[in-house]
Parts: structure tokens; C-alpha cells; sequence
């Protein structure tokens, strides 16, 4: 086992963990208030930091899964592993970087489309009060630290190489098409994981709700997998963070519009 790699790898997620969980667990808070003001609720400190070593776990979890199917699948983290062998990290980071700069803004500009056209005007205003609220409140360096390096830890490296190696084992198929099968499932559920944090801060229950967590979130699984599979984790989370990067000016503009605070939205 790659014990070293697995260190390191949590190690980047602290940043965004310490930076986007009390964010997100005060929003919880509040409608839990809202809901009951005669429940005694524990301190924000206390779900934060409960919250925290939770998330930490997991991320170290997901990266030992992810270091041990590697050695199996072959997709690895090439920039980390030099950093950590005294490699050539400086070379790892110019090839990833261009596809990931390149392929990461394209594929923020189609999201942005798909979101803003087709499945924004189709959800209740409360829902849609509710999600452009949570990530206000997390902050561009929550949503870019906490999306483009917790995430990609968790579902790229941990969630999507698992899944490739049990499709190979499955099919006997040593390509692509375990990988893309991998990407297609790890997006699935990817969105899927998004939907409990939404529903806490506040979102209805609806068709178009649910499958705007599913098609976005494989949007974007697709671009964040092909980069991870083609070049390496860093690629990915570099595209990843800038998805949030050019998402976060639009978010500025349409959630200031909206100024019903997330405390007072009917449940």
C-alpha cells in the first residue's frame, strides 16, 4: 500500500474540508433551528468539527482505495507521485496543466448553459433560492478548494478507480470501456451525492431537481474522468476548480437578485 501517497492526498483535503464544512453545516443549522426553535442543537463548533474528522476519514478512505486499484488499473497521480519520489513535478505539472486549463473552461462554459437554460428556469424558486445560497455562502475558495480537491480525491481517485478495476475484473476488458463505464457510474453517483447537502439547505423535491443533480454532475464527471484517465488526478482537479472559478461571477449575479435569506424559506 502506498502509505505516502495516502498521507499526502488527505493532506490537501484539509484546505478545503477546514474551509467549506462550517460553512455548510451553519446553513443546517439554521433550518434546523427554524424548523424546531424548541430542540437544544449542539454548537456549530461541535457539528463542524464532528462533521470535519467525518469528512477526513472518508477523503482517506477513498484514497487508499484509490492507491491500491491503481496498481491495477494503471490511473495514478502521476504530479504527486513526483513530489513525493523527488521526480520530475515541474514536468508533470506542464503537461497537465494545458488540457486541464483548455478542457477545464470549455466544459465550465457548456455546464453553465445547461444550467442557466435548460434546467434553472424549470426549478421552483425556492429550490433554486436554496442551492445558488449554499454555494454563496461557501465561498470561491470553499467551492474551488472543498470541489476540486476533496471531490476529485473522493470520486476521481477513490470512487472512479475502484470502479474501474472491479469492470475489468467483470468484463476482462483492459480499455476504455471499463473506463468509460467507471465515468459514467462515479457521475451517477457523484450527483446523487450532492442531493442529501441540497435537501438539507432548503431545495424541494422534484423531478427536474433531481435530474438537474444528475445530468450537471455527469457533465461534469465526464469532462473531470477523461482528464483523470487521459492525464493524471491533478488535471482533474484543476479543471474542477475552475469549473467553480467561471461559475462563480454568474452565481454573484443571479443569486444577489434573489434576496429571500435561506433561514426564512418554507420547508
Amino acid at each position: 500500500m502506498q502509505w505516502s501517497l495516502i498521507g499526502l492526498l488527505t493532506a490537501v483535503c484539509l484546505p478545503g474540508i477546514a474551509v467549506a464544512i462550517p460553512r455548510t453545516m451553519e446553513i443546517v443549522l439554521q433550518r434546523l433551528s427554524q424548523a424546531d426553535t424548541t430542540r437544544k442543537l449542539p454548537s456549530k463548533l461541535v457539528i463542524a468539527l464532528a462533521q470535519g474528522i467525518q469528512t477526513t476519514v472518508l477523503a482517506a478512505l477513498f484514497a487508499a482505495g484509490g492507491a491500491w486499484a491503481s496498481a491495477h488499473t494503471g490511473l495514478g497521480t502521476p504530479f504527486f507521485q513526483a513530489l513525493l519520489n523527488g521526480g520530475a513535478a515541474i514536468g508533470e505539472l506542464k503537461t497537465q496543466m494545458l488540457p486541464a486549463l483548455g478542457i477545464g473552461v470549455g466544459g465550465a462554459l457548456t455546464f453553465l448553459l445547461l444550467y442557466y437554460l435548460v434546467f434553472r428556469p424549470r426549478l421552483d424558486a425556492q429550490t433554486v433560492t436554496a442551492m445558488e445560497h449554499l454555494r454563496m455562502r461557501n465561498g470561491l475558495a470553499g467551492r474551488m478548494l472543498y470541489g476540486g480537491i476533496v471531490e476529485e480525491v473522493m470520486f476521481r481517485f477513490g470512487c472512479m478507480n475502484l470502479l474501474v478495476w472491479g469492470f475489468q475484473a467483470l468484463t476482462g476488458s483492459q480499455g476504455w470501456t471499463a473506463i468509460w463505464l467507471a465515468i459514467i457510474v462515479s457521475g451517477v453517483l457523484f450527483g446523487l451525492g450532492h442531493i442529501p447537502s441540497y435537501l438539507q439547505a432548503g431545495c424541494k423535491r422534484s423531478l427536474w431537481f433531481y435530474a438537474a443533480e444528475v445530468a450537471l454532475n455527469l457533465w461534469a464527471a465526464l469532462v473531470f474522468g477523461w482528464l483523470f484517465a487521459r492525464y493524471g488526478l491533478l488535471a482533474a482537479m484543476v479543471a474542477h476548480a475552475l469549473f467553480h472559478l467561471v461559475w462563480y461571477p454568474f452565481d454573484r449575479i443571479f443569486a444577489a437578485s434573489r434576496t429571500q435569506p435561506i433561514a426564512v424559506i418554507e420547508s
